[in-house]
């Protein structure tokens, strides 16, 4: 084996049998090395990145890393029966590396060689070159105990997913909302811009290595236009990573991290410079063109109003709540001008770390409003899937125009009623009750969802002696439910649902059925009640590409469409227009009522005038019927 360069070292590919830990998970067990695990925590610290390539099964590796409380420490794992040679040269290239700073760990020299054929300047090493790993990282300075470096990789690890459900790679760039700028206080940015000249090779194109005094020289000089380059997108903020200096129209600098490779951003920055002379040093993983600006950088969002200089649409002045789980918190991030929005979503517990999803469930949002203090508290202390703060919202209390509240929960929560009372709380998958002791040890173990809950066999039981199990929303109470919340609102306040897929998702066709019913019954309250409205997820994703993991979650092009839907609503409802026809059915309501009233007093009273009158008139009419 070659002698190992551990300071290029960025990324460590670890094989797992018998190298990561000791034993064969398929054969029966494995023993945890507790320097290995140690060690990758340390690695992190160090900014150095970790990743798997084993033959294994998924879901037992996976369990076992999550067990052992090291899964997330990962990215990019690749655990199938495959070779290993090529799936170790697709997760560099995906990770966009350079093999010559990934290390790659295995107990069997047969893999290390053909990853070595693949990949031809990989460092490969046997597992006794662990210890000297462990040395090695105890002699460096920890300089990202906040492991960012991790999370870049978490967010590009997202990114490929979502970049696998579209049709071309120009669908998921437009989707990718990208948004790039281009700033020029470069001094106040010096490290950072240094370590770029110095460290970064695939997408540097000028290879102009200067030390820091040579660059703050540079930043100072009056006839050189420097900038750097920061970048954010549907999926995160990259921070800081470009610079460039343009000297008489000649590019010194020109450089780009490769965390945002593939996206265009240097031709964009190129482009924006007017195409200037550049004289490329050596290999570089990218091309720039004379003509093109890519359009996807810096498109326009949806806006909640259009061109608002020019119109003055009443809904600028909107007031408009968001309520709901992960479909509207990431719908939201593609309307531009969503600062005006609240928004009450999914959440978790900064205490117990568990995660508050029932926080958006009709039973709960009806509960602030019918549950006395008294009961609330008394949920909050049965119930370790509630904490205060969700039976807390401005649903009822705030003054809005619109509320949007998705209604994706309903079909799959069960809910359960406190014997002897009304008090109706909502958790969990409706299949698997809570309140049934077969389902115990699996939510206790976490084999079922438990929104990290830490259930005990003693705490179930008495959940179950205080609870019963009462289904799931069904589609004519849901509509009940929300007419007492418009009974509730006040009189102008527009509700507009996210209604439910009804794509026949596998393994979710009850719950595509259930939309589909609850779907249905919310489009015949929205024909005779204005104030309800709906977005009709049913009608845009349709197709099984439209979805990532479960019917409920969405590839990127859905929720950007239900963005430019729930714009519309937004741009419809002027408040000035809902407040007057709201008034008018309340004066309307008020004018039968009353005639009802006088009609009711008259017919009471056979000697009444206007009786008799009123009876000869509907004799006159009988005769005339007939």
């Amino acid at each position: 084996m070659d002698k190992i360069n551990f300071k290029d070292i960025k990324l460590i590919i670890w094989d797992l049998d018998d190298t990561f830990w000791n034993g064969t998970i398929t054969e029966g067990g494995i023993v945890p090395i507790e320097k290995n695990i140690g060690l990758i925590s340390d690695l992190t610290d160090c900014g150095i990145i970790n990743s798997i390539c084993s033959k294994n099964t998924f879901e037992d590796c996976a369990n076992k890393l999550k067990e052992l409380k090291i899964f997330d420490f990962f990215v990019f794992p690749s655990i199938n029966w495959d070779n290993k040679g090529k799936r170790i040269a697709e997760q560099i290239q995906t990770m966009s590396l350079r093999p010559a700073n990934v290390l790659f760990i295995d107990d069997n020299n047969v893999n290390l060689q053909e990853a070595k054929y693949y990949s031809a300047d990989l460092q490969i090493a046997l597992p006794e070159v662990i210890d000297e790993l462990i040395s090695y990282v105890k002699s460096i300075e920890k300089t990202d105990k906040q492991h960012k470096r991790l999370l870049q990789y978490k967010l590009l690890e997202e990114k490929n997913i979502e970049k696998s459900k579209f049709d071309n790679n120009d669908e998921f760039l437009f989707a990718s909302n990208i948004q790039v700028e281009i700033k020029n206080d470069c001094l106040t940015e010096l490290g950072r811009i240094h370590e770029l000249i110095i460290r970064t090779n695939q997408l540097n194109f000028t290879k102009n290595r200067i030390s820091i005094e040579e660059l703050t020289k540079l930043l100072t000089e009056s006839n050189v236009q420097c900038g750097y380059i920061t970048v954010r997108d549907r999926f995160g903020d990259y921070g800081i990573v470009g610079f460039y200096a343009l000297r008489d129209n000649y590019l010194e600098h020109f450089v780009f991290s490769c965390r945002t490779m593939g996206q265009g951003v240097e031709q964009y920055v190129y482009a924006r410079l007017n195409f200037p002379d550049i004289e490329i040093v050596g290999e570089v993983q990218a091309n720039l063109e004379k003509t093109t600006l890519p359009a996807w950088i810096n498109q326009q969002q949806a806006n909640i109003v259009s061109e608002i200089e020019e119109q003055n649409v009443a809904a600028q002045a909107c007031k408009i709540l968001l309520k709901g789980p992960c479909d509207l918190s990431k719908t939201s991030t593609y309307i531009k001008g969503n600062d005006l929005f609240a928004c009450e979503f999914t959440y978790v517990n900064e205490k117990t770390h568990n995660i508050i999803e029932g926080y958006n469930h009709s039973v709960h949002i009806l509960g602030l409003k019918e549950y006395s203090a008294t009961e609330k508290q008394e949920i909050v202390e049965d119930c370790i899937f509630v904490d205060a703060a969700m039976l807390e919202g401005s649903f009822f209390y705030e003054k809005y125009d619109i509320v949007f509240l998705s209604a994706l929960i309903e079909s799959g929560y069960g809910i359960y009623r406190k014997k002897g009372t009304d008090i109706r709380v909502a958790f969990g998958d409706y299949k698997f009750p809570l309140t049934d002791k077969n389902n115990w040890q699996d939510y206790i173990s976490g084999k079922l969802y438990n929104g990290n809950n830490k259930f005990t066999k003693s705490y179930l039981e008495t959940f179950a002696q205080k609870y019963e199990f009462v289904g799931r929303t069904s589609p004519d109470e849901y509509v009940s439910i929300l007419k007492k919340m418009l009974a509730y609102l006040p009189f102008d306040t527009v509700i507009c649902l996210i209604l439910g897929a009804e794509y026949h998702y596998p393994k979710s066709d009850d719950i595509s059925l259930h939309h589909s019913l609850l779907n249905q019954k919310v489009r015949e309250l929205a024909i005779t009640e204005s104030r309800i409205k709906y977005i009709d997820v049913a009608k845009i994703a349709i197709k099984q590409s439209d979805f990532t993991d479960s019917i409920n979650h969405f590839s990127t092009r859905i929720y950007y469409e239900m963005a430019q839907k729930m714009t519309d609503v937004i741009n419809s409802v002027s408040p000035d227009t809902v407040r007057q026809y709201a008034k008018w059915m309340v004066y309307t309501d008020k004018i039968i009522i009353g005639v009802r009233a006088v009609l009711k007093k008259i017919l009471k009273n056979p000697d009444n005038r206007a009786y008799k009158w009123i009876k000869n008139v509907y004799s006159v009419l009988r005769r005339k019927k007939k």
